[in-house]
């Protein structure tokens, strides 16, 4: 394999593996609040009930701080058994272009196993860049089950 076959192929490799990181299902749905948190030391977002497959997301808020620190809660449920609830939390800004991922742990995913027909607190913590704090918007929640 020639040097410029190599770079070829490694570059579609890299381009592969990046795109994956972003991979969303195609059934998943996508939901979106607003506020602006410009000039505040932290913001908040909620959201009424959410349905995805046989889960339901209810009283769902993130709230995002100046120092780049995120934190979720919600409450979930499915009628069925062995059901996760998958999040992708983005912020955007004022035209709705995306600023970048809430992340947990550098993941862009949210993962929380549900309990067949039992209501269950999901709390967890993220973190974005807190460069774009002040040009936050609104935050645009895709989900899946």
């Amino acid at each position: 394999m020639n040097g410029s076959r190599r770079v070829s192929v490694i570059v579609a490799l890299f381009v592969l593996a990046m795109s994956s990181l972003f991979v969303v299902p195609a059934s998943a749905g996508t939901q979106t609040a607003e506020a602006t948190c410009t000039g505040a030391g932290s913001c908040w977002f909620t959201w009424g009930r959410i349905t995805a497959g046989d889960c339901t997301m209810d009283q769902a808020k993130w709230t995002l701080n100046r120092n780049g620190s995120a934190s979720f809660e919600a409450a979930i449920v499915s009628s069925d058994s062995g059901d996760a609830w998958l999040m992708w939390p983005v912020a955007t800004d004022t035209s709705g272009i995306v600023l970048g991922p809430i992340t947990h742990g550098g993941d862009p995913k949210f993962v929380r196993g549900t309990v067949k027909n039992t209501w269950t607190w999901w709390f967890d913590a993220g973190s974005f860049d807190p460069a774009w704090f002040d040009r936050i918007h609104s935050m645009r929640l895709t989900n899946h089950c």
